[in-house]
């Protein structure tokens, strides 16, 4: 359950999807909490927070940032309707 190590965690301004989803499912992040790399106080925001403008997201083109999804039955729906509109247009 890992697509990136600790240390890109580690250096890396983490966004998630949703916290509780990535609690239980985020391996990457999971680990790198296990090996002393990561906090849950250290994601920047959730993806609520990036789409409401709440958090602007990345800073500058230096930054590295790493977005976890794990899916949520929210981002589901959104595509669901981008299809739909698109089909209906």
């Amino acid at each position: 359950m890992r697509e990136v190590d600790s240390e890109a965690v580690a250096r890396a301004t983490v966004f998630i999807d949703t916290e509780g989803g990535a609690r239980a499912e985020a391996g990457d992040l999971l680990q790198a909490e296990a090996e002393g790399r990561f906090r849950w106080d250290e994601v920047a925001a959730d993806l609520a927070a990036l789409v409401t403008g709440r958090h602007p997201g990345r800073r500058d083109e230096t930054e590295i940032t790493l977005f976890k999804s794990v899916g949520a039955a929210i981002e589901d729906l959104a595509a669901a309707r981008l299809v739909a509109a698109k089909q209906g247009s």
